[in-house]
């Protein structure tokens, strides 16, 4: 007998139609095996897909986030995704919780943004030199503007501020340089670039997968570790929109708040596009 369970495709940190992050949302994944949930995130093959299960006291749901290789701990668009579909659904109110393998996650509906409040975050030096920085991304060594440095606010990537916007929008990664510099660990190469000006932030995130290095036109999880490196680096408090996508014209804005306590709260808009049923044997 086949098993049906429901999804919707929601677009995240989208202000226009087709703007933002693609995500798919199964709102109810009771009875799937961790294999299954990889091998559907494999077949509809977006940056990530979220299964919501039953929630507990704290948590209106818990969430399990894939990639099409990979299961993440915390990923910031299907948190802020899962939260629209949630409340659509269900009406948990405009703040709730919900539970991450990086931890609980609060999360707030004001004046139709999403916004998570992300988990303190922690810095590492990379040890990565200007020169090498900048060959790894197609750039010249005086385009980064400051050491790069991995960031963890629930899913550490390696953040890499440059002098101008130009500069981003110019980069280029070397694939070869992008493993040897970018790498987490075997399977886990990652990137974030960002600027800043005026109180906005233009940003590009490249990740390895399958052989090639790959934009991702929306990522809340490293805007999350921007804002914890604000927070770090004495750039808090402070108020930013967030522009991303920009280079494979798919835009995504994100609003990223920094408090003086140094909390960090990211949010976006999130537009429903459509909904079906996915049949398993």
């Amino acid at each position: 007998m086949s098993r049906s369970y429901a999804y919707q495709i929601v677009n995240v940190f989208a202000e226009s139609r087709f703007g933002g992050n693609p995500l798919a949302v199964f709102t109810d994944a009771s009875g799937l095996s961790d294999d299954d949930m990889q091998l559907i995130a494999r077949q509809f093959n977006l940056s990530e897909t979220v299964f919501l299960l039953p929630g507990d006291a704290e948590a209106a749901a818990s969430l399990r986030i894939f990639t099409p290789s990979y299961e993440l701990p915390f990923a910031g668009h299907p948190t802020i995704g899962s939260a629209a579909v949630l409340h659509a659904l269900q009406g948990p109110g405009e703040a709730f919780s919900l539970r991450t393998r990086a931890g609980l996650i609060p999360i707030r509906l004001q004046d139709g943004v999403f916004r998570l409040t992300a988990v303190p975050a922690t810095q590492r030096a990379a040890n990565l030199a200007a020169a090498d920085a900048a060959a790894m991304l197609g750039i010249a060594a005086g385009d980064i503007a400051a050491a790069p440095m991995w960031v963890n606010a629930g899913s550490e990537q390696l953040l890499i501020r440059l002098a101008s916007r130009e500069a981003v929008l110019a980069a280029r990664p070397v694939h070869e340089l992008f493993l040897r510099h970018a790498t987490l660990r075997p399977g886990r190469s990652i990137a974030y670039l960002w600027h800043v000006a005026d109180n906005v932030a233009t940003v590009r995130l490249f990740f390895e997968q399958h052989g090639a290095v790959i934009e991702d036109p929306g990522t809340g999880s490293a805007c999350a570790n921007l804002g914890g490196w604000c927070a770090l680096n004495g750039l808090a408090p402070l108020s930013w929109r967030i522009e991303q996508g920009e280079a494979i014209q798919r835009p995504n804005v994100l609003y990223l708040d920094v408090d003086a306590a140094g909390t960090v709260q990211v949010g976006g808009k999130v537009q429903a596009l459509s909904e079906g049923m996915f049949r398993l044997p």
